[in-house]
């Protein structure tokens, strides 16, 4: 599979390529467009890094809320997602793969356009372009990188565990085994801050510093470095403030960035992020929100914006058991992707906190994040938690519902676990078919190695419980 996803990833590529090397397809005839004359100028590296950022997709992480307590089958299904839903995850399942081929799509654009631009004779004038272009591309590379680690690894704190290939050079036919969790680690971090080192701009629709930033804490949440995960999310705490309920609308609207630290730009012709839950020429639903998140978010639906905001109100009828997905409405169902927001490192700050015995901290964190999300006139009481375990069991119900529909639940509940004896768990009137939940230690909390890439590559091994 990586053979295959070298070359045809590239093809893909030279098609945002070609209309920048114009000027070189008038000397050379196509058949000769390669690694040696595609890259030619600063723009041309432009072109590479454009084609690398059309691989960044929330997507693929937001699929995986259908295998959650998130969602239920909607009344208009016909058979979408069925088998997913029902914890039908395996080598073969598309769900997986497209983590697997999307991430190594944008590694293998960077590689190649980092090869491209160790080629070019840079002007004076060009140098901070030209800088700060090549920050992006390490940026990328070491967010691909932590996707591929966060679905695939099969355990984030041993660092000896296996995790994915870090390629960090263009692949040609070499089979590539997988490298540790402690080497991909090193590898994002040394991307990381050769891209801190070349940045300039801080666009919210671009790699910038402050993404970087968000990439570390979220990390290090995951890698249960609690001390970095807490000093990387007050970092971007103290540079961006909460969104108010009119911003936070707004946001789902795409039209306001007061809390985004990253977004993936959508326009008219990108795949719509409500397809994912309706078909999207008529709205009607093959999936809609699960009766138990609805209730948790009905509860406070009087005062709590969250509720209006995920919460498709015009197009259901809760009295028959009729819940959709507000989130992503468009138009036509595009959304920007917002992939880091300031909410999600007041979460990992309290989940520091508490991982860290400071209870009282966490519950004051957590207050902060739930006041901003309240309409005028109302506050949150302040949580007096008993222990970690109690404080850490709020702070998931929290993550619910603050990134409910964002791709972070299944993780959420694979990374706390074993921590709280949990794993997913459906109410019996979103799960008519009788799979109503997935055990802690069941092996589909690590996902499949595709079938394509064991076929293609010998050194690559499947994770527990997949079969060889």
């Amino acid at each position: 599979m990586k053979r295959f996803l070298v070359k045809s990833g590239f093809l893909i590529g030279l098609l945002f390529l070609v209309a920048s090397c114009e000027e070189q397809l008038e000397i050379d005839p196509i058949g000769s467009l390669g690694d040696n004359n595609t890259f030619l100028s600063v723009n041309d590296l432009q072109q590479g890094l454009n084609a690398a950022y059309t691989g960044v997709d929330q997507s693929d992480d937001i699929v995986f809320d259908i295998i959650t307590d998130e969602v239920k089958i909607g009344a208009d299904n016909g058979g979408q997602r069925f088998n997913f839903y029902n914890f039908n995850l395996n080598s073969q399942s598309g769900e997986a793969t497209s983590h697997w081929t999307g991430n190594y799509f944008v590694i293998n654009a960077v590689n190649r356009t980092l090869d491209g631009a160790s080629r070019i004779e840079v002007d004076a004038a060009d140098q901070a372009a030209y800088d700060n272009i090549l920050g992006q591309l390490y940026g990328l590379r070491a967010f691909a990188h932590f996707n591929l680690l966060k679905w695939f690894a099969t355990d984030y704190t041993d660092g000896s565990s296996l995790a994915v290939p870090y390629v960090d050079f263009i692949v040609t036919i070499e089979e590539l085994p997988r490298n540790t969790v402690s080497e991909v680690v090193a590898g994002i971090n040394a991307d990381l801050a050769q891209a801190e080192s070349l940045l300039g701009s801080n666009n919210n629709e671009l790699v910038n510093p402050d993404m970087l930033t968000a990439i570390r804490a979220r990390m290090a949440l995951y890698l249960e470095d609690f001390a970095a995960a807490e000093g990387f999310a007050q970092d971007l705490i103290d540079t961006y403030p909460l969104a108010n309920t009119a911003q936070y609308q707004a946001m789902y609207g795409d039209a306001d960035n007061t809390e985004v630290i990253f977004k993936a730009r959508r326009v008219a012709g990108d795949a719509p992020i409500g397809g994912i839950w309706v078909f999207t020429g008529s709205g009607n639903p093959f999936l809609e929100m699960s009766n138990s998140l609805y209730d948790v978010l009905l509860a406070n639906a009087a005062i709590d914006v969250r509720f209006g905001v995920n919460f498709w109100a015009a197009a259901s009828d809760p009295d028959n058991n009729s819940h959709l997905v507000g989130k992503y409405l468009g138009p036509a169902f595009i959304n920007d992707h917002k992939m880091f927001r300031v909410s999600e490192m007041y979460l990992i700050k309290a989940e520091a906190q508490a991982r860290t015995g400071d209870l009282p901290g966490a519950a004051d964190t957590l207050k902060e994040l739930r006041d901003a999300r309240l309409f005028d006139g109302f506050t949150s009481a302040l949580e007096s938690f008993a222990n970690v375990n109690d404080a850490l069991t709020t702070i998931l119900a929290e993550r619910r519902v603050e990134l409910a529909f964002e791709g972070h639940r299944y993780l959420d509940i694979r990374r706390l676990r074993d921590v709280l004896n949990i794993g997913i768990s459906r109410a019996a009137i979103d799960c008519p078919t009788g799979q109503c939940t997935l055990p802690p230690d069941d092996f589909r909390f690590n996902l499949p190695i595709p079938l394509a890439e064991l076929n293609a590559n010998s050194n690559m091994v499947q994770n527990p419980g997949y079969g060889s």
